[in-house]
């Protein structure tokens, strides 16, 4: 009986060890700018860091191009062979394979880009919802406050008792806001997590950059001019639009009437209207990405407004409150426009730097589909 009260003390003792260890295990702290968290994304980010097979094995293809180019100068080549052999011998699978090379890098750099605005969506969505949650902890605060004035007040009979119930409904709604804005921080921090490949289950972020902005002023036509040179997709279609016109021109050996010219003439013609075309549907899309950012800023600027007019109505409702010429459901109503307006604030700040940085990679190097 004894040896089973000391084996049974024993595993007592070991499993409240296990469990303090378990409660001891503090919590990872990860401290990171927003380029911190672009840089965690890239590195560890199966698809992009596989870019680079791409890179090689295209400037492998070219390297074999160049050989393949080499060996047929000076060999004789026949109609009656086909085009193939002209193409080689005129350098076109060159061309093709240094297009292609040129392509994987270009792809790799809007990879990085789409990824880097990714995270700065999430990034920035875990310091809003961390805001919102300030502000929400401090309109409790003030609920609480309301609520116990009120509840001391009727003990004294100064108030009625529907001002005690409006005041603790306030308390309530107060605290439901409350909880709801840290769960919302807690779902944003986990999905920034996520996309920032942290294993932890247990982790805090500590993120350093804030939702700050400038004035943002430009050129849009000078942007949308250096865009074509610098996008992704303006490249690839303009790559296309040279193999066809390389392919025409070589086409050209069989005559006018043959089906290989003939088909290299309408090859090259679709990919001049293709080119033509979508390059001006680009330039309309960056043109609505720097809409997006005049949008912002005038509902920015209405927001900062409407914050200051709130709060003026708030303070003055105070003092009405204390002088008996408001109700206490008077002042709650003035108090949940003060939050809502800090909320739209908070937003609208957002809304207005994530448009900033949409339209910096829309005239880089695009952000793609």
């Amino acid at each position: 009986m004894r040896k089973r009260l000391i084996a049974s003390f024993v595993c007592l003792v070991m499993l409240l060890l296990m469990s303090a260890n378990v409660f001891a295990q503090e919590a990872k702290v990860y401290t990171l700018s927003l380029q911190d968290a672009i840089n965690m994304a890239l590195e560890n980010d199966p698809e992009y860091t596989s870019a680079d097979v791409k890179i090689k094995d295209a400037e492998r293809q070219l390297k074999q191009a160049k050989k393949n180019h080499k060996d047929v100068q000076g060999v004789p080549i026949r109609v009656s062979s086909g085009i193939s052999g002209f193409l080689l011998q005129r350098g076109y699978y060159v061309d093709q394979a240094n297009i292609s090379v040129e392509s994987a890098k270009l792809q790799k750099q809007q990879m990085a880009a789409s990824d880097a605005y990714a995270i700065t969506r999430q990034y920035y969505s875990v310091k809003l919802a961390e805001r919102l949650q300030s502000s929400a902890r401090d309109a409790y605060k003030i609920a609480l406050d309301n609520n116990n004035t009120m509840e001391k007040q009727y003990s004294l009979g100064l108030v009625s008792q529907i001002d005690v119930s409006n005041a603790k409904y306030a308390l309530n709604q107060a605290k439901a806001a409350s909880d709801k804005y840290t769960r919302n921080l807690e779902l944003a921090q986990k999905n920034l997590a996520a996309v920032i490949f942290i294993d932890e289950d247990n982790f805090v972020l500590n993120l350093t950059d804030d939702i700050d902005y400038i004035e943002f002023e430009t050129n849009l036509a000078e942007d949308t001019v250096k865009a074509m040179e610098t996008r992704y997709d303006v490249y690839m279609l303009k790559s296309s639009l040279l193999l066809a016109e390389k392919m025409e021109d070589i086409a050209d050996v069989f005559g006018y009437t043959s089906a290989e010219l003939s088909s290299a003439n309408q090859s090259r013609v679709q990919s001049e209207v293709t080119y033509n075309n979508t390059k001006k549907l680009i330039g309309i899309s960056i043109n609505a990405s720097y809409n997006e950012i005049l949008d912002a800023r005038d509902s920015l600027n209405l927001a900062e407004e409407n914050l200051a007019l709130r709060r003026q109505e708030y303070n003055v409702a105070v003092i009405q409150h204390q002088l008996g010429m408001i109700t206490n459901a008077q002042l709650t109503a003035t108090m949940n426009s003060v939050f809502n307006a800090e909320t739209e604030l908070e937003n609208a700040k957002l809304t207005y730097k994530l448009a900033v940085e949409k339209y910096g990679y829309e005239i880089t190097i695009g952000l793609g589909q």
